[in-house]
């Protein structure tokens, strides 16, 4: 007890650290912010969930005594929070194998009782093989869920209506031209072309927020997990990052929340969040699965090279790699197309 006390408090300090280090203004300082999640993470993976749950009410109560209230919502609700939520599934298991898409965890049966089957697994370690974890397709729709509500949350909180959030973004994009004085002058603007700038990047932000907060929560899950899986404290196998895939349903989610994103008002911002961590989701798993359909083929690193490095330099190779995730997930291009590749992981097929 006295020990998780301890790590508990120390992953909550250091995520705080890392949140509070913003307030500096260093260059520095930005992407440390990005690994805000990841004590709170390694927390729960190398340990238990109750030390992460108790990290994030240290940092959340850290940053509320330091920042004040906002500070600490925006803690709650979109680093410390998400990062317990996606830590604690990632451990959870069961012993019945028959559901693997990722949907159904949960609903079967009391949470309660999928948390003592992943406990069960904790203290036995022989009974691993019997275990169908929480797969990694479940893991990035959680991460997506959470991102896109955290979004919509904090839209709420910077203004009531569609319109009140335009004005919002409009008067913070023009008191940022004024900041830049002749820098802004010599780009020619003039007040209304400054004005429609500002609501273009009031539409595109928020999608863009969803998409990045997932990214980091994920990518701060997969640093976690290593660490743990070093330190030999990792309860769960390592799955393989190849082999997992998205249930097919999650196109039809897609289509919807694409169908909304033309609503106008608070509503469609809200559901182009959405929208925009479900195509982010089918791009990692287009990723994954162009790994997977690479194995033993000889020229695997010059094509995930390219694919990787267009994808980062260039920004639209991402939708054809999305657009591989989706077909792989609707027609299993995986068993269609690959020859004496990988088998896939038992837990996320």
């Amino acid at each position: 007890m006295g020990q998780i006390l301890l790590l508990g408090m120390a992953a909550g300090a250091a995520s705080a650290l890392l949140v509070a280090g913003v307030a500096a203004g260093t260059m520095l300082a930005v992407p440390l912010f990005y690994l805000a999640p990841l004590p709170i993470m390694l927390a729960g993976l190398a340990f238990t969930h109750w030390a992460a749950l108790l990290g994030l009410a240290v940092a959340s109560a850290g940053l509320g005594l330091v920042f004040g209230s906002t500070f600490l919502l925006a803690y709650v609700f979109g680093i410390g929070g998400p990062a317990w939520v996606i830590a604690y599934c990632a451990l959870l298991a069961r012993s019945n194998p028959a559901a693997r898409d990722g949907l159904t965890w949960g609903i079967g049966g009391p949470a309660w009782v999928i948390a003592y089957c992943a406990l069960l697994a904790r203290s036995n370690p022989a009974a691993r093989d019997g275990l169908t974890w929480f797969p990694v397709g479940g893991l990035v729709l959680v991460s997506a869920a959470i991102s896109a509500v955290s979004v919509a949350v904090a839209l709420l909180s910077v203004a009531s209506s569609y319109d009140a959030y335009i004005a919002a973004i409009n008067s913070a994009f023009e008191a940022f031209m004024e900041v830049q004085g002749d820098a802004g002058a010599r780009t020619g603007l003039n007040p209304a072309d400054a004005s429609g700038i500002g609501t273009m990047v009031a539409k595109i932000l928020p999608p863009t927020a969803g998409a990045l907060s997932m990214v980091t929560q994920l990518c701060c899950l997969y640093l976690a997990g290593k660490a743990a899986q070093v330190s030999g404290r990792l309860t769960r196998p390592w799955p393989d990052l190849a082999a997992w895939r998205l249930p097919a349903a999650t196109s039809l989610a897609l289509a919807l929340l694409v169908a909304l994103s033309v609503v106008p008002g608070m509503a469609g911002l809200a559901a182009s969040v959405g929208a925009a961590t479900l195509v982010t989701a089918y791009v990692l798993a287009g990723f994954a699965t162009l790994h997977f359909l690479t194995r033993g083929a000889r020229a695997r690193l010059v094509i995930l090279t390219a694919a990787w490095v267009s994808t980062l330099a260039l920004g639209w190779p991402a939708l054809l790699i999305g657009l591989l995730g989706l077909v792989d997930a609707m027609f299993d291009l995986r068993t269609r197309m690959s020859s004496g590749g990988g088998p896939p992981a038992a837990n996320d097929r």
